[in-house]
């Protein structure tokens, strides 16, 4: 009778032991991220490392209001182009570009419109037999109004514009330019000014200059 004493002692503590071993495996914690599930009728949560990254390219982007490096001006567009080969001979790749600037900016002294150029002719016809040196627009959006000279001085141009006016005439100063285009180089070299083929270049051609133009 001793022998079955002892054998279900062992198969007892058998059945102890492997159940011990079932507590403790199952209490151990898998090793990874634990993802808190969404709340009901909400969006699904999404990892950084899962949401689309922006394509990255690989153009140079331009800030706005850049300043490049040109060489010019040329008159004409075949000119340029001719200064762009010299360039490119001395290792200076460019683009040429047209530009469109304000040139020979002067004060303008002038009587207004009048109503028609009859009027107009009549006191012209008075300024010129009191010694005034004038004439009659004869078109676009000042017709018929009567210059009185152009000036580079700001002063000289207010000062016949009081003199007309203690005369009885309504004179005016108004700033004027003319648009004149002009052809440039727009090199790709950001920094041109330290090559010595430029300044060669520049010494060659006294007309033109390096400058700097907006890129965009």
């Amino acid at each position: 009778m001793r022998w079955i004493f002892y054998s279900l002692l062992v198969i007892n503590l058998v059945y102890l032991g492997v159940q011990l071993g079932k507590e403790l495996s199952s209490s151990r914690a898998e090793p990874g991220l634990a993802v808190a599930a969404p709340p009901s009728g909400g969006k699904p949560i999404v990892l950084l490392a899962e949401q689309p990254q922006p394509r990255r390219t690989g153009k140079r982007q331009v800030a706005v209001g850049a300043l490049c490096p040109v060489v010019g001006p040329w008159e004409s567009r075949d000119a340029a182009k001719a200064g762009a080969v010299q360039l490119r001979a001395a290792g200076l790749t460019g683009q040429v570009r047209a530009l469109t600037v304000e040139q020979d900016r002067l004060n303008w002294v002038y009587l207004p419109p009048y109503a028609d150029r009859e009027r107009a002719l009549a006191v012209l016809r008075e300024l010129q037999d009191h010694g005034v040196d004038s004439f009659v627009v004869r078109d676009g959006d000042d017709a018929n109004a009567i210059s009185l000279g152009y000036f580079s001085s700001a002063e000289s141009a207010e000062g016949l514009r009081v003199k007309m006016r203690n005369a009885g005439y309504p004179a005016f100063v108004r700033e004027t330019s003319r648009s004149v285009t002009e052809y440039w180089v727009y090199l790709t070299d950001p920094a041109p000014e330290e090559k010595e083929e430029l300044k060669v270049f520049l010494e060659a051609n006294q007309a033109l200059k390096l400058d700097k133009a907006a890129c965009s």
